[in-house]
Parts: structure tokens; sequence; C-alpha cells
């Protein structure tokens, strides 16, 4: 059994993280595992494979590949690139790193929400300058006890934040694409249908976009969206840029439909210098930065051989990605 691994260039690097893998494996018999540095590696070592572990897999790459081709692990969990016809028309198994992220990303979310509602950044503004302005800032505080938090999209990363906004004594309402009824469980006051979005947006003070990117959330939150929030509302997208109307948000922002937005990810990465965004004071922004930690990668190959071990003794994978639902 052949398995690539294209986690990492470095050799000293991908070495460390094979010994991460065995050592998580209860067993390594028959396996052979191939570092895959490069895409033109992957296009020569693909026909032979029967699992491959990777960030991105191409059209291009994944065109060599044969019928040996068991299943590919992405080693993300925004895998919308990768989800390219030939691989969803595919027999092959398509897994992600769903979860690595949940913790980073909820208590960046929790640090956006801090931020602006405890007004650090006009705490920073009176060491530069000196200025005494206790009561100016006073007055905007805001406590999270008894706020509500809206949560579109309800998976591991969803509910981390659930979780977290829970040990702030703050409501949540959360949405789930395969949600049927209204339910109340421990740390979501209501898990609602999507189609109640509306219920959600108007009744938040906070709101978390966390769903994936799909034909069906590509642009699920604009101009009409927008309006159904509390004026004193604050959007928060640390999922997919393209998720939200940019320019509809930057046109809400300017005119305080919604009181600010804290945004991790945009339409265009790396987001362009001439952006309006920079120029708004009522926004938080940050690189694409929620779900990075430095030890990403190995806690994706602990994942990664997890699933491994399942694969090799017949039991279903976790994390696996329906090719309908393309998430």
């Amino acid at each position: 059994m052949k398995i690539g691994i294209q986690l990492t260039k470095n050799p000293e690097k991908y070495q460390y993280l094979l010994s991460e893998l065995k050592s998580n494996l209860q067993s390594e018999n028959g396996m052979e595992f191939i570092h895959i540095p490069t895409n033109k590696e992957l296009i020569r070592e693909i026909p032979n494979l029967e699992i491959l572990t990777t960030y991105y897999l191409g059209e291009e790459e994944f065109y060599k590949a044969t019928d040996k081709l068991q299943w590919v692990h992405f080693g993300n969990a925004g895998i919308e690139q990768s989800l390219h016809t030939s691989l969803l028309n595919s027999k092959t198994i398509i897994t992600n790193a769903g979860g690595v992220h949940a913790g980073p990303v909820s208590e960046f979310v929790m640090g956006m929400m801090l931020y602006l509602s405890k007004q650090f950044k006009g705490c920073e503004k009176f060491k530069q300058e000196r200025k005494w302005t206790q009561w100016e800032l006073a007055r905007k505080t805001i406590q999270l006890k008894s706020k509500t938090v809206g949560i579109i999209g309800f998976g591991a990363l969803g509910k981390a934040v659930a979780k977290k906004a829970k040990a702030f004594d703050m409501k949540v309402i959360a949405t789930r694409r395969l949600q049927k009824k209204v339910e109340h469980k421990k740390t979501v006051d209501e898990l609602i249908p999507v189609s109640q979005l509306d219920h959600l947006l108007k009744e938040s003070d906070y709101v978390v976009v966390a769903c994936p990117l799909t034909p069906l959330t590509r642009n699920m939150i604009g101009k009409m969206q927008l309006s159904q929030m509390k004026p004193s509302a604050i959007l928060i997208n640390i999922a997919r840029g393209e998720i939200i109307n940019e320019t509809e948000l930057i046109d809400a922002l300017k005119s305080n439909t919604i009181a600010g937005a804290a945004l991790d990810v945009f339409e265009n990465e790396p987001l362009p210098k001439e952006s309006p965004l920079f120029a708004l004071d009522n926004v938080f922004l940050s690189p694409h930065i929620s779900g990075n930690f430095p030890e990403y990668q190995q806690d994706v190959v602990v994942q990664f051989a997890d699933n491994l071990n399942r694969y090799l003794s017949g039991k279903p994978l976790k994390n696996r990605v329906c090719k309908k639902r393309m998430y």
C-alpha cells in the first residue's frame, strides 16, 4: 500500500511528521510512505498511490490518478478549491481536517468580540496619545453577559464557539443546514434550520459566520441580510470571504447599518491594499490567521493517523466529505 504525503517540502519536517504518524498507527505493516514535496512529483507518483494526504489537489494532478487511489485526506477544513468535477465524480473517498482548527479559531472569535466590545482599540489610542479618555471609552464598553451570539454553521467550529460563548453567559442561536426543527441543547439555546436565518440575524448582537463555502452559501450574507441585523450588531467572519458580499458589507459599515465587523477572511486574498476596509474605524482586520498555530501540522498528522487506523480496520472514516453537499 503506497501512501503519499504532501504536507511539507522540507525533508527534515517530513521526517518529523512521518515519525509522528507512525507513532500513532496501530501497525505499519505493508505500508510504503512517499514524500511528495511538489506537484511535479505528485503527478509522477499519484498513479500508484492508494492514499494521499495533501492540502490541495488540482484537476491536472488528479487526472493522472488511477482506480488505485481510494482515499484523499486534506490537511485543511475548507477544501472548496479542490472539489473539481473530476474528483467529485470519482469513487475516491474524501476527508478533511475539520475540527483541527476549532480550538484556535473559536478563541480568535472570542478575542474579536472582546476587542470590539471592551474598546481595546481606544485603550491603545490612549496609550499613544496619553489623553485620559476614561468616560468616553466607558460609555462604549459592552458586557458580553446576556448578549446573543448567532452562529451560522454548527459543525466543529460552530460548536466550539458556542461552548466558549456560554462560558461568558451569552445566549446562543445557531443554524445547521440539515436541521429540520428548532432544538435546545446544552450549549445552544436555539438550534434552528437555515430557513430561519432571518430570526438569527434579527436577534443576535454578534453574528459569526462559521459555515463552509458551497454554491448554497456563496454570497449568503448580502444587503438584505445585513439590513435585518441590529444597528448595534457586529458581524464576524472566520470561514470564507465569499460567503459575504464584501461590497454590500462595506456599504453597510459606512452607513452604520451595522455597528461593525471583524474579518479574518476576504473575497480576494491577500486583501488588496486599496480595499476600503482598511479605512473603516468600525472594522477589525486580520490576515487569515485565526486557524493558525505552531502545532498545526502535527495535529493534522495525528488526525490522519486516526483515520488511517480506521481505514485499515474497515471502520467508517471521520470527517468524510459529502460530494453532493460539498462539505
